[in-house]
């Protein structure tokens, strides 16, 4: 899970921000959870102090009563692994935020393409967490998650009009419609041909494959 924590004193902008990333996790299947803050307050610190995993912070860098590069100082003296986002309308400030030793991961510009460009970032963000992403399959009427790092191949067989997702362990032939299963595949999978994806980062897998396919054209 991806536990975001934004904090941003503009109403409008909070509401933004959250809709944002609802629109980015829905979109990439991926269980989330949001804090949303308008001020530094107690319960952020608290937030700040646990062991909660995978924390993408988003700060305005001007609040009422401190700057968002403050609230990253106080994250990196206990944290060194977060990730942390300044949302700014300040272009002073960015040669500062980029050169410092806060580790930001990143900043976004209020006045540019605000909704594209944050979107974008959270993605990049999650590909950096190294996520688990997962597909939803139905087996016997029972929602199924499968995590993308765990698939082999996915293949249809468009006959029969089922899907066989092969994993480690498992075997799976589910109904769940073919193009909603590719569609929340990510840049592991490579398309073999229209009905059938290969992740490309289960090595043994594909090691495998490649001497079956040499074997049987021989």
């Amino acid at each position: 899970m991806v536990n975001f924590i934004v904090c941003e004193d503009n109403k409008i902008i909070l509401q933004k921000n959250i809709d944002i990333i609802n629109k980015t996790m829905f979109e990439n299947n991926i269980d989330y959870r949001i804090y949303p803050f308008s001020n530094y307050s107690e319960e952020l610190n608290k937030i700040i102090l646990s062991n909660i995993e995978n924390k993408i912070y988003i700060l305005d860098i001007e609040l009422e009563d401190i700057s968002g590069i403050d609230i990253a100082r106080n994250i990196r003296d206990i944290d060194l692994n977060s990730l942390i986002i300044i949302s700014t309308t300040h272009t002073e400030y960015l040669p500062y935020t980029l050169k410092s030793k806060l580790m930001i991961f990143d900043y976004v510009s209020k006045f540019e393409d605000y909704e594209s460009n944050l979107s974008k970032i959270i993605i990049k963000g999650i590909e950096s967490l190294n996520i688990n992403k997962y597909i939803k399959i139905q087996i016997n009427n029972k929602n199924l998650k499968i995590p993308l790092k765990d698939i082999y191949f996915i293949k249809h067989d468009h006959i029969k009009k089922y899907t066989v997702v092969k994993t480690k362990d498992n075997y799976y032939k589910t109904y769940t419609p073919f193009k909603l299963l590719i569609k929340n595949l990510d840049y592991r999978f490579y398309k073999k041909n229209d009905m059938y994806y290969i992740n490309k980062q289960n090595k043994k897998f594909l090691v495998k494959q490649s001497k079956k396919e040499r074997s049987v054209n021989k």
